[in-house]
This record gives C-alpha cells, structure tokens and sequence, in this order.
C-alpha cells in the first residue's frame, strides 16, 4: 500500500524559520527531508501574497492538502463577498478542500440564534463552493466560544449542510472533554479530513498557557508522544476507508523542528507497521 500524504501548517514552517534561524526555504527544505510533502495553508498565510506564496511552494515541491478560511458569521452575513477572496486564494496556491470556521459565539449573545445565523450562513457558503469547484470541511475547533468544539456542534452543522464533512482533529475533543474515539464513531462516515494533534500534560514541549474546558491541563506534543489515543485512533480511520492525508499539528511547540521530526518519525513508523 502506498504511503498515506503527510502534510503540516505553513504556520509551521515559519516557527521553524524563527526557531532555528533559517530561511523559509530551508525550512520547507528540512520539512520536505523529514516526509512532509504537503502543507496545509490558511487564509491569513495567503492575503495579501497568495500568488507569491503558491511560486515559493512550487520551488520547494510542496502541495497543498487545504485552506483554513475562517468567517464571522456571528455578525458578518456578507457571504459572497468574503468567499470570493477566500475562492481567489484557494485557487491561487492550489487548495481544493476549505476547512471553515464559521465564527464564534459572542459572550452576551444568545447561542441558538447565532448558531441558526451561522449554519445558514454556511449552507449559502457551500452552495457557492460546489460552483466554484471546492470542497468544504469543518474541525471540532478547540475554543469554548466555538459552535463546533464538539461532535455534536459538527454534526449539527454537517446536518444543515449538504457535502459538509469532518475534519476529524484528534487532539480537539480532549479540550472539550469528549472522548476522541467516541467521537470517532459518531463522525464515522462523514469525515474528509484529518489533522494529528496530540496533548501532554506536561510542559516539555512549549507552554500554551491553556487549558480543556474541564481545567485539564493541555500542552503541545509531538504525534504519539501524549495522551491521545493516535494508534488507536488511525486503525479507526484506516478501517473505516478515510485514504486522504494527515496533517501534523503542534501550535505553540518549541523546538517546533524536533516536534515535526518526532512526529513524522512515528507517524512513518506506524504506516510501515500496518
């Protein structure tokens, strides 16, 4: 069996760039010699400079799995406006698939009548995109104040949404204290994309400075070095069918290199083993 794509942020590559001293390229460069031949890029990586951008990746051999677009559809219902920048973009550097973040819940706003806003703003958000030719994904985002921290707040959206699936985020569900294989089996069937995140309790790998909703403790990680089930978890995804890529995901890591080679490392190591 062919090995599976792995990709990282773009983000990424620049706290590489920051950490170690180096060049963007060179950056790309160490990322592409440690299996990463993807990335995923999101809508602020891109304004202002997507076709530069999309010449810089092609130099360095780089695809792109997706592009993080995030709305604010809690008080912004100009729709067609802000997809066409973000339609521009994605079609500038190549993205095919668009993970949204429709907006978040403001602290003195009603939640069911921003969440209403919100997916009917999305449900118009997609028919746009099936006309443009992309594709539209959304992640359990790790932020109280989400609509979609959780299964549930996915599924509902995934409901009210023709072709919307889930970006399955392994480390997402511990911030909102829902059980990730669980939440497996109740996006099971409908997820089209997947970022590996995992979570330490300890501080070794960066702080934060956050923690899950129930107080937990939540510091970056590299894949299969914290608490999240990630071998059980891809048997999961594996057996049931999901073939696209996997997105290594550490925000807030130091070193972010040495995180990015352990991750790749184990991430190599266990699609080798299965």
């Amino acid at each position: 069996m062919q090995q599976p794509v792995i990709a990282t942020f773009y983000d990424h590559i620049l706290e590489i760039s920051k950490q170690e001293g180096c060049s963007v390229p060179e950056a790309l460069s160490e990322a592409k010699r440690l299996g990463v031949t993807a990335l995923e890029v999101s809508c602020f990586n891109t304004e202002g400079r997507a076709d530069e951008l999309s010449r810089e990746l092609a130099g360095a051999g780089m695809g792109v799995t997706a592009m993080p677009a995030f709305f604010s559809f809690e008080r912004d219902d100009g729709v067609e406006a802000r997809a066409g920048e973000i339609f521009r973009d994605a079609g500038a550097i190549g993205a095919k698939t668009l993970l949204i973040i429709p907006g978040f819940i403001p602290k003195d706003a009603d939640p069911e009548s921003v969440t209403r806003k919100m997916t009917d703003c999305t449900r118009r958000l997609a028919g746009l995109a099936d006309r443009a030719g992309f594709a539209l994904t959304m992640e359990d985002f790790d932020n109280e104040s989400s609509p979609i921290r959780d299964s549930a707040g996915m599924l509902r959206f995934m409901d009210a949404v023709p072709g919307l699936t889930a970006c399955f985020d392994t480390g997402n569900f511990y911030f909102a204290g829902e059980d990730a294989l669980a939440a497996y089996d109740r996006l099971r069937g409908r997820i089209g994309h997947v970022h590996l995140k995992d979570r330490s309790l300890e501080a070794d790998f960066g702080e934060e400075g956050r923690s899950t909703m129930d107080g937990r403790p939540m510091h970056p990680s590299p894949v299969g070095a914290g608490v999240i089930p990630m071998g059980e978890l891809l048997d999961k995804l594996r057996a049931g069918g999901y073939s696209g890529a996997y997105t290594i995901e550490h925000y807030g890591a130091r070193p972010m290199l040495e995180c990015l080679r352990r991750s790749t490392e184990w991430l190599k190591s266990y699609f080798i083993s299965h």
